[in-house]
């Protein structure tokens, strides 16, 4: 299922005005009502008058509109299958999420800003798969490789550094985990992995990894995160900042970007190394090189035919304005007699 139109949704935001008149409508009503007299006499002046009504006839004027802008999105569903041959690389990202990519130095912090420029990239690929690794002390596949670009987007967004509890900066271990991924697929051409880290505290076998993956046919590209000249790591509580991470001796511990092995590692494995900024984190630089090479070949299946569902909704839409019509705001002591209370 898709929609043909979803720039309608923002639309739903007006559903937060229409709520703010309506309880000012009520709200003022009342005040209207007090001002005149006391509730007592106002029920013997108005018997009829309900705002639990006006209220239920609001929420269903409200429904209303929510479906009517389903409609106006165009949900559509496919109706058709085909299997296509496609032609695209292969591109293991391999995140560092240690608590060192918290540092501010690159704004809002490392790894937000890292996240983001991945699903930047995604944004951009049209026929290409992506997987992603996440490593700190140790790694592991958080995304196999797929083509199925919104799923990538969604399992990127909710990577956060609580996934790894042992701390380090395991690049080796991260760059054989994406080569074992990337070694499961058919092709052997455009295979390429993208390390972004800021390779403080790395352990050994990250440039021997690297140039396993070379002899492999695999590039291996690293994007270095960070100051060379050090900052400190902030440490949250309820999403703000209260403190920096300490050492035992209660010294503030600054974190900063090991760029020399970010670079051995890149060179080892026969790609490009690019330094993030607050402008740019370089990725563009990485896929404009991966665009260069010979695209691997596979098969996937698409949906060819969509037809438009938004009759539905619009239907809905229209027999909840035709209830909202028929429900007076007044009591109706017909309806309490002879269906609710059945009074005299």
């Amino acid at each position: 299922m898709r929609f043909e139109n979803p720039e309608y949704f923002y639309l739903l935001f007006a559903l937060i005005l229409f709520v703010a008149l309506q309880w000012l409508y009520i709200w003022r009503k009342k005040q209207a009502l007090i001002a005149f007299s006391d509730k007592q006499t106002i029920d013997k002046i108005i018997p009829q008058l309900s705002i639990g009504k006006q209220n239920f006839k609001f929420i269903l004027w409200c429904l209303a509109y929510i479906f009517l802008v389903f409609a106006l999105c165009r949900p559509q569903i496919g109706t058709s299958v085909a299997k296509k041959t496609r032609k695209g690389a292969d591109i293991m990202v391999c995140l560092d999420i240690s608590n060192s990519m918290f540092a501010e130095d690159i704004k809002p912090n490392r790894l937000i800003r890292a996240k983001q420029s991945i699903s930047n990239l995604v944004s951009q690929m049209e026929t290409d798969k992506i997987g992603l690794v996440i490593f700190a002390g140790s790694s592991y596949v958080q995304l196999p490789l797929t083509s199925d670009y919104g799923t990538a987007k969604t399992f990127i967004d909710i990577v956060n550094p609580s996934m790894i509890s042992n701390q380090g900066t395991a690049i080796g271990e991260a760059i054989e985990t994406a080569v074992a991924t990337l070694e499961k697929e058919k092709g052997h051409k455009a295979r390429t992995i993208i390390v972004i880290s800021d390779g403080e505290d790395n352990e050994t076998g990250a440039v021997d990894a690297a140039k396993e993956a070379k002899k492999k046919g695999i590039t291996v590209n690293t994007i270095g995160l960070g100051s060379k000249e050090g900052v400190p790591i902030p440490v949250k509580k309820f999403g703000n900042r209260n403190d920096y991470k300490r050492d035992k001796f209660g010294e503030v511990v600054m974190t900063k970007l090991n760029e020399s092995i970010l670079k051995d590692v890149a060179k080892a494995g026969g790609g490009l190394y690019v330094r993030a900024n607050n402008s740019s984190i370089g990725i563009d630089d990485i896929l404009s090189s991966v665009n260069k090479m010979e695209k691997n070949e596979y098969e996937a299946y698409a949906y060819n035919d969509y037809d438009d569902r938004f009759a539905p909704f619009l239907a809905i839409s229209l027999l909840l304005l035709i209830a909202e019509l028929l429900i007076f705001e007044r009591k109706n002591k017909y309806i309490n007699k002879q269906f609710f209370f059945n009074e005299d």
